[in-house]
């Protein structure tokens, strides 16, 4: 008799009537393919030496961040004028800034 010929002879005489299914959630994982340009692979590559893991968990917790970040991310109302008086000083050069 063969090794398959004993695996099915013993898959053949087991009783599944008592058995469980087990339904405990599972994540599943999904691999994505990205395009990096040099400077950006050379920060992940530097990123997790500097941490001891692999390219793939930064990228992982960086996503993560960026989906809190979101997630925490609130709508405000203001005005207008105030909104421009912002943006102005922030593209003004810094020695021409006004109180």
């Amino acid at each position: 008799m063969t090794k398959r010929e004993e695996a099915l002879r013993a898959l053949e005489s087991r009783d599944w009537s008592g058995a469980e299914v087990d339904d405990t959630k599972r994540q599943i994982s999904i691999v994505y393919s990205v395009r990096v340009d040099q400077e950006l692979s050379e920060w992940i590559a530097a990123e997790s030496d500097r941490r001891g893991v692999s390219p793939s968990l930064v990228i992982r917790d960086a996503l993560t961040e960026a989906k809190a970040t979101e997630a925490s991310d609130q709508t405000v109302t203001l005005k207008l004028s105030d909104l421009h008086r912002a943006v102005n000083r922030l593209v003004q050069p810094i020695g021409y800034r006004t109180a």
